[in-house]
């Protein structure tokens, strides 16, 4: 398992998979910070407003980073037509997991990134709104929840038609359509995986007063149900990669 590891890490190590994950920070900072509060009445509701805007652009981001990281994976393989040498170095199980276990660390690398632009923005722009530990840390795991299953529904996309551009077009796709049903009725999100960061946030816009620019935010109650049928759907999603593959004719 560890030399699995150990390979695929050098393999990303040429696939500049880091700088990916470290793009993703430096976009989502800069996009938030481009929109930071500067009134004191603003930052006094500063991280309503960022933790209602981060599932919106994790809306359009991610399901296309899913994409790329998931397609880039097994591409190398497919490119390389080495899926037939390797299975006789280690296990299809072995080279299997050693995939999906990176592929997990970089998804938990780019939530980490994203928690930390959080609070470094709260730092340098002085939110004077106290900090909710509670609710960034469900904002975290539901973040992570949505990008594993949206992770594995691209890699198997990969693994099933031996070619990255499908996989890349259904997260540009599905990243539109996430968006679009992010200004449908709540109902309609249920219906659209890839925009499930936002029914799963907790912030809503209570007060929008257009003739005073003033906009007020409140919280509702975690939505454990649809973080639960993520998470299902993410485990449902890895046994079916699983299948494919130790199936899989090389």
């Amino acid at each position: 398992m560890l030399q699995a590891l150990h390979a695929e890490w050098q393999k990303a190590h040429r696939r500049h998979d880091l700088v990916l994950c470290f793009g993703f920070a430096v976009i989502t900072y800069l996009w938030l910070g481009s929109t930071a509060p500067t009134g004191a009445d603003e930052r006094a509701n500063a991280y309503s407003a960022l933790f209602y805007a981060v599932p919106v652009i994790n809306t359009i981001l991610l399901p296309v980073m899913m994409a790329v990281l998931a397609s880039r994976l097994w591409d190398v393989e497919e490119k390389g037509c080495t899926a037939k040498l390797l299975y006789t170095l280690q296990s299809r199980r072995s080279l299997f997991l050693g995939k999906a276990v990176f592929g997990f660390g970089e998804v938990v690398l780019m939530v980490i990134l994203e928690a930390a632009v959080i609070v470094v923005l709260g730092r340098t722009q002085g939110y004077t709104e106290a900090f909710p530990a509670g609710q960034f840390s469900y904002l975290n795991t539901c973040t992570l929840a949505v990008s594993m299953m949206l992770y594995f529904s691209e890699l198997l996309l990969a693994l099933w038609f031996r070619n990255p551009l499908p996989a890349v077009c259904t997260g540009i796709v599905g990243a539109l359509l996430g968006l679009f049903s992010a200004f449908m009725p709540p109902a309609a999100g249920y219906f659209v995986p890839w925009g499930y960061y936002v029914p799963l946030c907790s912030y809503e816009v209570k007060v929008w007063d257009q003739a005073a620019h003033t906009v007020l935010y409140g919280t509702r109650p975690f939505n454990w149900e649809l973080l639960t049928f993520t998470v299902g759907l993410a485990v449902f999603l890895f046994d079916v990669c699983w299948r494919v593959m130790r199936s899989k004719e090389v």
